[in-house]
């Protein structure tokens, strides 16, 4: 199964594929168009907004993928995006609890078209750790 969050931004970069380490500023061809259409896809397909600033700050395709992940986990939760990080874990919030972590796995199987492996899920603590 491919990662469709991958999938879209391939997309707005005109290339065939991404990976997490993959620093789109390196891409053939980056320009403002492109760092204006990653705004606009972020915003409207991953409801993840980004201002200009906080563009410049992210270098890689999993920094994108971390923003699009913790304001989906946010809305899940029911919980401000500026509450959760990379390290956030389970049980670190009042909403994540067990019952919650399924459905986060769930969810985010659906929503970004990845799978976690039932014998993985226990170790899925972080949202670091849901990055693949």
């Amino acid at each position: 199964m491919s990662n469709l969050f991958y999938e879209s931004v391939a997309q707005v970069l005109e290339v065939d594929g991404v990976g997490f380490d993959t620093d789109f500023r390196q891409v053939p061809g980056w320009c403002s168009l492109q760092a204006f259409g990653l705004l606009v896809l972020m915003e409207n397909d991953w409801g993840a907004p980004l201002d200009i600033v906080r563009l410049n700050a992210v270098r890689t395709v999993g920094d994108l993928y971390c923003e699009a992940f913790i304001a989906f986990a946010a809305s899940l939760f029911g919980v401000d995006r500026a509450s959760l990080s990379p390290d956030s874990a389970y049980g670190s919030i009042p909403a994540w609890d067990s019952v919650a972590h399924l459905r986060l796995v769930m969810e985010a199987e659906k929503r970004f078209g990845t799978h976690y492996p039932l014998e993985t899920i226990p170790g899925l603590r972080t949202i670091r750790d849901f990055l693949v």
